[in-house]
């Protein structure tokens, strides 16, 4: 097994940003809008979402800058067949299925899709009828945070047992421990009009390092957003070999149960990565016990690498 970037490293380096935020339009419907950038290309879409099922009503891309033999201009006339797309089960494919695969740039807007749906979900509108249903437990030490936890799983179906952080057997830890929620109602009750009511920034990077025998890449892969302030580093050999895998996170959701997973990324280290890393890396940092966002920002890396 042998590892190359996908892409030519401009001056032994390669950089893609990420910037996106969330407007707040009315009870039932926000806006998204992202901005992808690399080398080649600069790439903005927005989306009008209708929530709770974060369906995209409505779909605009724009091409700012380009060559049309990377990616080609008719992308964004395609773009607004995406509308009716739900996040979640099927998305990509739906997504592919809009734009074809048949001209230059179709994976670029693809991956800009995704993180737009990563970010689509990261606000939420309570109703007063979904708020009656929940109510402070006294008897636990971390009531407050246990009752935006409690929410968060009841409104998105897919988040219980997602991750660590939202495990059903870390609801006892609420009892004993103190846990803080950095979820606030600016996230999950903004009011129509609020703009930039979540705001996210990322960034993937390879640096070729000089030397003789086995070349060695150097991975970085960090978000910063209203909630989180994550950033995961590794280095990968041209045999696929991980090593000096680390993470630093300064901002999370919640406190303890959010901290616990980030110590499973040294489980990299010596790790031999394929072209099968999806579920190599699911199976370490990701999962019921590991980081969602983690192993996104380490499979973004990876997918900036072919394997032979």
């Amino acid at each position: 097994m042998s590892i190359i970037p996908r892409l030519p490293l401009s001056r032994s380096e390669y950089l893609r940003t990420f910037e996106a935020e969330i407007d707040v339009l009315g009870e039932h419907l926000i806006c998204v809008r992202g901005r992808l950038e690399e080398y080649r290309v600069t790439l903005e879409h927005e989306w009008f979402l209708r929530t709770p099922e974060y369906e995209v009503v409505a779909a605009s891309a724009r091409q700012s800058r380009g060559d049309e033999d990377h990616v080609s201009p008719e992308l964004c006339n395609r773009y607004p067949k995406i509308k009716g797309v739900r996040i979640g089960q099927g998305f990509s494919k739906r997504i592919k299925e809009a734009l074809g695969q048949d001209l230059p740039g179709h994976e670029e807007h693809l991956l800009l899709a995704i993180e737009m749906a990563r970010v689509g979900q990261q606000v939420f509108q309570f109703s007063p009828e979904f708020l009656s249903r929940f109510s402070l437990k006294p008897e636990m030490r971390s009531t407050d945070a246990l009752l935006t936890w409690e929410m968060d799983r009841a409104y998105l179906a897919g988040l219980p047992n997602s991750c660590y952080t939202y495990l059903d057997a870390n609801a006892e830890q609420f009892r004993e421990r103190e846990i803080v929620s950095h979820v606030g109602p600016d996230i999950t009750q903004p009011k129509p009009g609020t703009q930039r009511a979540f705001w996210r920034k990322k960034h993937v990077s390879i640096r070729q390092l000089p030397g003789e025998g086995k070349t060695i890449y150097v991975c970085e892969s960090g978000m910063q957003d209203s909630l989180h302030d994550i950033v995961v580093r590794f280095n990968v050999s041209s045999d696929g070999t991980i090593s000096d895998a680390s993470s630093v996170a300064t901002r999370l959701p919640y406190t303890v149960l959010c901290e616990h997973p980030q110590t499973r990324v040294g489980a990299l280290n010596g790790m031999q990565v394929t072209n099968k890393y999806v579920a190599q890396l699911a199976e370490t940092i990701g999962g019921s016990n590991g980081c969602t966002h983690m192993f996104d920002l380490s499979i973004d890396c990876l997918r900036l690498f072919l394997f032979n």
